[in-house]
């Protein structure tokens, strides 16, 4: 069903972007933790070796070499040396003004672990002091954390199941929203389908698409009152034409009848009646044709024997047309004589009529017609067939559309033709059949019409 498809696609498109969406998170995160760590992977410790083995002490003095102060420099950091014994700053590089000269044992642990006049400060201890490097405020972060390995594992085991638990959430959210959303939208999708079948159709007016609804319904009712009215015209125009067209038809009959008359007189009152004919059945499709299209026209249903059919419907022809330009051929395969469908005898004797009579009406100069009936194991077919002018691809293509006229070519009366075809493809559609149509310019025009079989034949009735 189309409604399930498109629910199907909605989801899969959904399960893909929420994957899509947890590989992006998961690469911005390593993403970030390589750049954090490529940012951060050096202690800020990593002076103090180099400046200890540098400080020098001559002759009471303390020297720097300038090779060391630049890598201080480098990182705006500054540098003491505090006596063991007495707490008092010895030797300083830098020291900014706030910074305390002289310190207690108490001073010196609590700077080793924390800082300094919120300096972020480490240490290092000398045979002659305790050496201290430091660096500028909130340049670093100075943590003293301790933590058990079972509470190692519970923050462990606690990530992955908060994240997990997380997935679980959105999945959940996402299937709410899916079935909300469905919810809202099946009834929209099917008063489409609805209204493209031609339905009337009455959604509920209320919700987050109550607007949608409501405007569904209103196009609805709008439809139907123009199919009616349309329907109706047709019904009118079609019984109000009757009979004009009747008495033209008996009085150009009689004429017709009337040896005393001309020739010429003869020939005129004869193509009268033909074109009255044409206007009559012309009448009769167009009915019959509004008539299926609004699901006006009641389907008489028994069993039908496809080969009996169309061999009478040639019967009839050959009964009716005597005229020697058109050989007709019968043939049907001799499995197809017992094989039956479920249909309306008079709509399907209609469709062949109207291919046999459409070979006719288009081949003047006359023309092989064959009908043919070929079954197989789940279908049976009816083709009928003629070798004469055939149509051009253009118009054949357009006979194979759903919907179609073509301009007529018939000089004496400027209809639209292609109805007659039309009918065929409504009422061979009433039956749950198919029809195609090949052709082949000036040399053939072929249509089949395929019925899907029902019941086995030694089960008929």
């Amino acid at each position: 069903m189309n409604i399930q498809n498109f629910f199907k696609r909605y989801v899969h498109s959904s399960v893909k972007l929420f994957c899509f969406f947890i590989l992006v998170n998961i690469f911005l995160f390593v993403s970030l933790a390589i750049v954090s760590v490529s940012h951060g992977n050096q202690s800020p410790a990593h002076l103090l070796p180099c400046i200890s083995d540098e400080l020098q002490q001559t002759d009471g003095q303390f020297t720097l070499p300038d090779d060391a102060a630049a890598l201080l420099d480098q990182d705006k950091a500054w540098c003491m040396l505090i006596d063991n014994a007495t707490g008092n700053v010895i030797w300083n590089y830098k020291l900014p003004a706030d910074i305390p000269v002289q310190y207690t044992y108490g001073d010196i642990a609590k700077m080793a672990r924390w800082y300094l006049e919120d300096y972020p400060v480490f240490v290092s201890a000398r045979s002659d002091g305790l050496l201290v490097l430091g660096y500028p405020k909130d340049s670093y972060w100075k943590l003293s954390v301790y933590k058990t390995i079972a509470s190692i594992q519970i923050d462990v085991i606690g990530f992955i199941t908060v994240f997990f638990l997380n997935i679980g959430i959105v999945l959940l959210l996402f299937i709410f929203n899916s079935r909300k959303t469905e919810k809202a939208v099946k009834p929209v999708l099917i008063g489409i389908e609805e209204i493209a079948a031609g339905h009337k159709t009455q959604l509920a007016e209320q919700g987050e698409l109550s607007e949608i609804n409501a405007k569904l319904n209103h196009v609805s009712k709008t439809l139907q009152r123009r199919d009616t009215a349309r329907a109706n015209w047709i019904s009118g125009i079609s019984h109000d034409i009757r009979t004009p067209l009747s008495l033209v038809l008996g009085y150009s009959s009689s004429l017709e009848k009337n040896h005393g008359l001309d020739s010429d007189v003869q020939e005129k009152v004869t193509e009268i009646r033909q074109q009255a004919e044409k206007i009559k059945q012309l009448i009769e499709d167009l009915n019959l044709t509004s008539k299926l299209e609004y699901d006006m026209q009641p389907l008489r249903i028994s069993n039908i024997y496809p080969a009996e059919l169309a061999r009478q419907v040639v019967c009839e022809f050959l009964d009716s047309n005597p005229d020697k330009k058109y050989v007709f051929e019968f043939e049907a395969e001799p499995q197809c004589e017992t094989e039956f469908i479920r249909g309306d005898e008079f709509l399907l004797k209609r469709a062949v009529t109207n291919l046999i009579q459409n070979s006719i009406n288009h081949n003047a100069n006359g023309c092989e017609i064959i009908i043919s009936v070929s079954c197989s194991e789940k279908e049976i077919s009816i083709m009928v067939s003629d070798n004469g002018v055939g149509v051009s691809a253009k118009q054949l293509k357009a006979l194979n559309s759903k919907t179609h006229y073509l301009e007529s070519t018939d000089k004496a009366l400027h209809l639209r033709h292609g109805l007659g075809v039309l009918l065929v493809r409504q009422i061979i559609e009433a039956h749950k059949g198919t029809m195609q149509i090949l052709s082949e310019e000036q040399k053939s025009y072929e249509t089949t019409l395929t019925f899907p079989k029902t019941v086995p034949a030694d089960n008929a009735p």
